[in-house]
């Protein structure tokens, strides 16, 4: 079975599971609705990919007085399904339209139309690409598809002290082949074990440097806003101390001068 076959076996597997422990509030979520607010579109467009079981939707609708065209995009059918319960029925919010499309954000995005969106949201989900031709690929054509001044928000896991801890054999095995192959297999793209019934599956995780998202941002044609890691809703320098990187890049025709 291939990485992506995987992963939508694991998140099909366990979609109501991640539904049920993964509606609380995400403090860095704050971070995403105050960059939404400083748009002075009267209605936004908002693509999610990786967008799980719609966890940014509940906060999205805090959002009353902004209309929002939502689409989200997510390799898990079953994930989805919960997705669309978050909006359901009589307390569904009136001023936020959403579609689903169950696909691999690689295939999905190059049929969009360039300009379309305001923001382009990735929480937690570009980790998940296996490889760098496809990250450059998506990172391009998101910058194609952002509106000019349209925003790229994303946060992925970082080597923090606790993932170090608790998947350093997984870690080092990674390290071991990377050296092997000198240098052709990533050192920081892991195959993460976790329980799915009764059985341990591996998930493929790509743990970002803050040097990489730079590149590939800035080749992308990307003004970087904001790189950083990550604890809650608090901005670190401290790898160590994180829970995740951030990073917020801007697709404008002006450079800032000082």
């Amino acid at each position: 079975m291939g990485i992506k076959e995987g992963l939508r076996a694991f998140y099909d597997a366990q979609a109501e599971k991640y539904y049920h422990t993964r509606n609380k509030h995400r403090s860095d979520a704050d971070i995403f609705l105050d960059e939404i607010q400083t748009s002075e579109e009267k209605t936004i467009n908002i693509l999610e990919f990786g967008c799980g079981s719609g966890r940014l939707l509940a906060h999205l609708a805090q959002l009353k007085d902004i209309k929002i065209n939502y689409v989200g995009v997510d390799i898990s059918k079953n994930l989805l399904s919960f997705a669309k319960k978050q909006i359901s029925g009589k307390a569904a919010p009136k001023n936020i339209t959403t579609t689903f499309v169950c696909d691999d954000i690689v295939h999905y995005v190059k049929w969009l139309k360039q300009e379309s969106f305001d923001f382009v949201i990735g929480v937690a989900s570009f980790q998940h690409i296996p490889n760098i031709k496809e990250r450059f690929f998506v990172m391009k054509n998101v910058y194609r598809i952002l509106k000019y001044d349209g925003k790229l928000i994303m946060t992925n896991w970082s080597f923090s002290r606790w993932f170090l801890r608790k998947f350093q054999k997984d870690f080092s095995h990674s390290l071991g082949k990377y050296i092997i192959s000198f240098g052709k297999d990533e050192w920081n793209s892991i195959m993460v074990p976790r329980k799915n019934g009764k059985t341990i599956d591996k998930r493929f995780y790509h743990i970002y440097t803050l040097a990489e998202l730079k590149k590939l941002a800035s080749l992308s044609g990307f003004i970087i806003e904001t790189l950083s890691y990550l604890a809650k809703w608090t901005l670190l320098s401290s790898r160590k101390q994180s829970q995740n990187s951030l990073i917020i890049a801007k697709k404008t025709v002006f450079l800032k001068t000082e």
